[in-house]
Protein backbone atom coordinates (compact mmCIF):
# COMPACT_ATOMS: atom_id res chain seq x y z
CA UNK A 1 0.00 0.00 0.00
CA UNK A 2 1.59 3.45 -1.11
CA UNK A 3 1.44 6.40 1.22
CA UNK A 4 -0.93 8.40 -0.75
CA UNK A 5 -3.68 5.76 0.34
CA UNK A 6 -2.78 5.25 4.25
CA UNK A 7 -2.89 9.33 4.01
CA UNK A 8 -6.33 9.17 2.69
CA UNK A 9 -7.52 6.59 4.81
CA UNK A 10 -6.22 8.27 8.16
CA UNK A 11 -7.91 11.49 6.73
CA UNK A 12 -11.09 9.64 6.57
CA UNK A 13 -11.06 8.26 10.15
CA UNK A 14 -9.93 11.68 11.60
CA UNK A 15 -13.37 12.94 10.14
CA UNK A 16 -15.15 9.77 11.50
CA UNK A 17 -13.55 10.91 14.90
CA UNK A 18 -14.24 14.35 14.13
CA UNK A 19 -17.83 13.98 14.20
CA UNK A 20 -18.13 11.42 16.79
CA UNK A 21 -16.35 14.02 19.67
CA UNK A 22 -18.69 16.64 18.44
CA UNK A 23 -21.60 14.51 19.58
CA UNK A 24 -20.18 13.68 22.71
CA UNK A 25 -19.82 17.21 23.47
CA UNK A 26 -23.13 18.01 22.13
CA UNK A 27 -24.77 15.31 24.25
CA UNK A 28 -22.78 16.44 27.93
CA UNK A 29 -24.06 20.15 27.45
CA UNK A 30 -27.30 18.33 26.72
CA UNK A 31 -26.93 15.99 29.76
CA UNK A 32 -25.40 18.80 32.26
CA UNK A 33 -28.77 21.62 31.46
CA UNK A 34 -30.89 18.89 32.07
CA UNK A 35 -29.22 17.82 35.41
CA UNK A 36 -29.25 21.42 36.45
CA UNK A 37 -32.67 22.30 35.68
CA UNK A 38 -33.64 18.98 37.72
CA UNK A 39 -31.94 20.33 40.91
CA UNK A 40 -33.48 22.18 43.88
CA UNK A 41 -35.19 25.65 42.59
CA UNK A 42 -34.64 26.28 46.38
CA UNK A 43 -31.36 27.94 47.65
CA UNK A 44 -30.61 25.35 50.63
CA UNK A 45 -27.32 25.17 51.52
CA UNK A 46 -25.23 22.37 53.79
CA UNK A 47 -24.85 24.56 56.60
CA UNK A 48 -26.96 27.58 57.83
CA UNK A 49 -25.60 30.26 60.44
CA UNK A 50 -27.67 31.87 62.59
CA UNK A 51 -27.87 33.51 65.60
CA UNK A 52 -30.96 32.18 66.41
CA UNK A 53 -34.72 30.68 65.22
CA UNK A 54 -38.32 31.10 66.21
CA UNK A 55 -40.29 28.57 65.30
CA UNK A 56 -44.12 30.23 65.61
CA UNK A 57 -47.62 28.41 65.20
CA UNK A 58 -50.21 28.91 62.82
CA UNK A 59 -51.60 32.05 64.52
CA UNK A 60 -48.20 33.34 64.85
CA UNK A 61 -47.51 32.87 68.41
CA UNK A 62 -43.36 31.63 69.58
CA UNK A 63 -43.88 28.15 69.96
CA UNK A 64 -39.97 26.94 69.64
CA UNK A 65 -37.10 29.44 70.45
CA UNK A 66 -33.74 28.10 69.74
CA UNK A 67 -30.13 29.98 69.95
CA UNK A 68 -27.13 30.52 72.20
CA UNK A 69 -28.75 32.45 74.34
CA UNK A 70 -32.20 31.10 72.94
CA UNK A 71 -33.98 35.00 71.35
CA UNK A 72 -35.75 37.24 73.20
CA UNK A 73 -39.38 36.92 71.91
CA UNK A 74 -42.34 39.19 73.01
CA UNK A 75 -44.75 36.36 73.01
CA UNK A 76 -42.29 34.76 75.90
CA UNK A 77 -43.44 35.64 79.49
CA UNK A 78 -40.06 35.66 80.69
CA UNK A 79 -37.58 38.22 79.71
CA UNK A 80 -34.59 37.64 82.49
CA UNK A 81 -32.58 34.93 81.31
CA UNK A 82 -31.48 33.38 78.41
CA UNK A 83 -29.02 30.22 77.76
CA UNK A 84 -27.75 28.21 74.91
CA UNK A 85 -30.56 25.82 74.31
CA UNK A 86 -33.42 24.97 72.80
CA UNK A 87 -37.37 26.35 74.64
CA UNK A 88 -40.40 25.16 74.09
CA UNK A 89 -43.40 27.74 74.87
CA UNK A 90 -47.44 27.20 75.31
CA UNK A 91 -49.67 28.89 73.51
CA UNK A 92 -49.58 31.72 76.30
CA UNK A 93 -45.59 31.64 76.48
CA UNK A 94 -45.03 30.20 79.68
CA UNK A 95 -41.90 27.67 79.31
CA UNK A 96 -42.95 24.20 79.19
CA UNK A 97 -39.31 22.68 78.20
CA UNK A 98 -35.92 23.46 78.39
CA UNK A 99 -33.23 21.13 75.87
CA UNK A 100 -30.07 22.29 76.40
CA UNK A 101 -28.40 24.60 79.25
CA UNK A 102 -30.66 25.24 82.55
CA UNK A 103 -31.11 28.60 84.15
CA UNK A 104 -32.45 30.17 87.26
CA UNK A 105 -35.73 28.56 87.72
CA UNK A 106 -39.11 30.05 88.40
CA UNK A 107 -40.85 28.70 91.85
CA UNK A 108 -44.16 29.23 92.31
CA UNK A 109 -44.23 32.35 89.58
CA UNK A 110 -41.32 34.01 90.88
CA UNK A 111 -38.01 33.78 89.88
CA UNK A 112 -35.83 34.33 93.35
CA UNK A 113 -33.17 36.81 93.32
CA UNK A 114 -30.53 35.26 94.68
CA UNK A 115 -31.31 31.69 93.62
CA UNK A 116 -27.63 29.15 93.48
CA UNK A 117 -27.37 26.43 92.14
CA UNK A 118 -24.46 23.70 92.84
CA UNK A 119 -23.60 23.80 89.33
CA UNK A 120 -24.30 24.62 85.26
CA UNK A 121 -26.31 21.99 83.62
CA UNK A 122 -26.85 20.47 80.72
CA UNK A 123 -29.81 18.48 80.43
CA UNK A 124 -33.44 18.38 80.25
CA UNK A 125 -35.52 20.50 82.18
CA UNK A 126 -39.38 20.22 82.88
CA UNK A 127 -42.05 23.28 83.52
CA UNK A 128 -45.60 23.16 84.84
CA UNK A 129 -48.26 25.02 82.96
CA UNK A 130 -47.61 28.32 84.54
CA UNK A 131 -43.70 27.95 83.79
CA UNK A 132 -42.10 26.94 87.11
CA UNK A 133 -39.70 24.52 87.26
CA UNK A 134 -40.86 21.05 88.08
CA UNK A 135 -37.98 18.38 87.29
CA UNK A 136 -35.96 17.05 84.83
CA UNK A 137 -33.08 15.38 84.00
CA UNK A 138 -28.91 16.67 84.06
CA UNK A 139 -25.37 16.87 84.05
CA UNK A 140 -24.03 19.35 86.12
CA UNK A 141 -20.35 20.66 86.00
CA UNK A 142 -19.28 19.55 89.48
CA UNK A 143 -19.44 16.04 88.14
CA UNK A 144 -22.60 14.93 89.10
CA UNK A 145 -25.94 14.07 87.53
CA UNK A 146 -29.44 13.92 88.56
CA UNK A 147 -33.12 13.04 87.73
CA UNK A 148 -35.27 15.02 90.12
CA UNK A 149 -39.03 15.95 90.45
CA UNK A 150 -40.51 18.69 92.86
CA UNK A 151 -43.29 20.22 94.63
CA UNK A 152 -44.36 23.31 93.79
CA UNK A 153 -42.38 25.15 96.03
CA UNK A 154 -38.95 22.35 96.50
CA UNK A 155 -37.62 19.15 95.56
CA UNK A 156 -39.75 16.15 96.07
CA UNK A 157 -37.83 13.08 95.06
CA UNK A 158 -34.85 12.75 93.43
CA UNK A 159 -31.63 10.32 91.93
CA UNK A 160 -28.26 11.68 91.54
CA UNK A 161 -24.55 10.15 90.81
CA UNK A 162 -21.71 11.63 92.38
CA UNK A 163 -18.29 11.27 90.25
CA UNK A 164 -15.88 12.81 93.09
CA UNK A 165 -16.94 10.08 96.18
CA UNK A 166 -18.52 7.26 93.57
CA UNK A 167 -21.81 6.85 95.18
CA UNK A 168 -25.66 7.05 94.23
CA UNK A 169 -28.19 8.25 96.01
CA UNK A 170 -32.61 8.18 96.01
CA UNK A 171 -33.77 10.75 98.20
CA UNK A 172 -37.91 11.45 99.32
CA UNK A 173 -38.18 14.71 100.56
CA UNK A 174 -41.16 14.71 103.53
CA UNK A 175 -44.27 15.96 101.57
CA UNK A 176 -45.88 17.71 104.19
CA UNK A 177 -45.17 21.22 103.05
CA UNK A 178 -45.50 23.16 106.65
CA UNK A 179 -42.25 20.71 107.67
CA UNK A 180 -40.37 22.22 105.06
CA UNK A 181 -37.31 21.27 102.63
CA UNK A 182 -36.14 17.59 104.84
CA UNK A 183 -35.69 14.48 103.81
CA UNK A 184 -38.16 11.08 104.82
CA UNK A 185 -35.80 8.88 103.32
CA UNK A 186 -32.34 8.76 102.14
CA UNK A 187 -30.77 5.56 100.30
CA UNK A 188 -27.25 6.11 99.29
CA UNK A 189 -24.95 3.25 97.47
CA UNK A 190 -21.20 3.64 98.13
CA UNK A 191 -18.00 1.68 98.37
CA UNK A 192 -18.72 -1.89 99.16
CA UNK A 193 -22.33 -1.54 100.69
CA UNK A 194 -24.40 1.44 101.56
CA UNK A 195 -26.98 3.29 103.83
CA UNK A 196 -30.88 3.51 104.41
CA UNK A 197 -32.13 6.49 106.65
CA UNK A 198 -35.34 7.48 107.33
CA UNK A 199 -35.73 11.02 108.98
CA UNK A 200 -38.77 12.96 111.48
CA UNK A 201 -40.19 15.94 110.71
CA UNK A 202 -37.14 18.22 112.21
CA UNK A 203 -34.58 16.14 110.24
CA UNK A 204 -32.68 13.80 112.61
CA UNK A 205 -32.30 10.55 111.62
CA UNK A 206 -34.56 8.37 113.59
CA UNK A 207 -34.02 4.98 111.60
CA UNK A 208 -30.32 4.23 109.74
CA UNK A 209 -28.95 0.89 108.92
CA UNK A 210 -25.30 0.48 107.05
CA UNK A 211 -24.77 -2.11 104.43
CA UNK A 212 -20.93 -3.21 104.50
CA UNK A 213 -19.15 -6.43 102.72
CA UNK A 214 -22.77 -8.04 103.15
CA UNK A 215 -23.57 -7.49 106.68
CA UNK A 216 -26.57 -5.43 107.44
CA UNK A 217 -25.86 -3.64 110.44
CA UNK A 218 -28.50 -0.91 112.19
CA UNK A 219 -26.94 2.53 113.65
CA UNK A 220 -30.05 3.50 115.23
CA UNK A 221 -33.43 2.36 115.27
CA UNK A 222 -36.82 4.36 116.32
CA UNK A 223 -38.79 2.29 118.56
Amino acid sequence: MDIETRLARLEARNTKLTAICGALAVLCMGLGTTFAIAGPTRNEPDVIHAKGLVIEDANGRPRILIGAPFPDVPGRIRHDERTAAMEFLDDKGHDRLTVGESFTPQIKGVVPANFHRIGTGEGITLHDTEGNERGGMSWLSNGRGGIAFDYPERDAIGMYVDDKDRSATFVLENPDAAVGDVSLLELTAKGKGGELKLFDAAGKPRTQWNINGGALMPITKDK
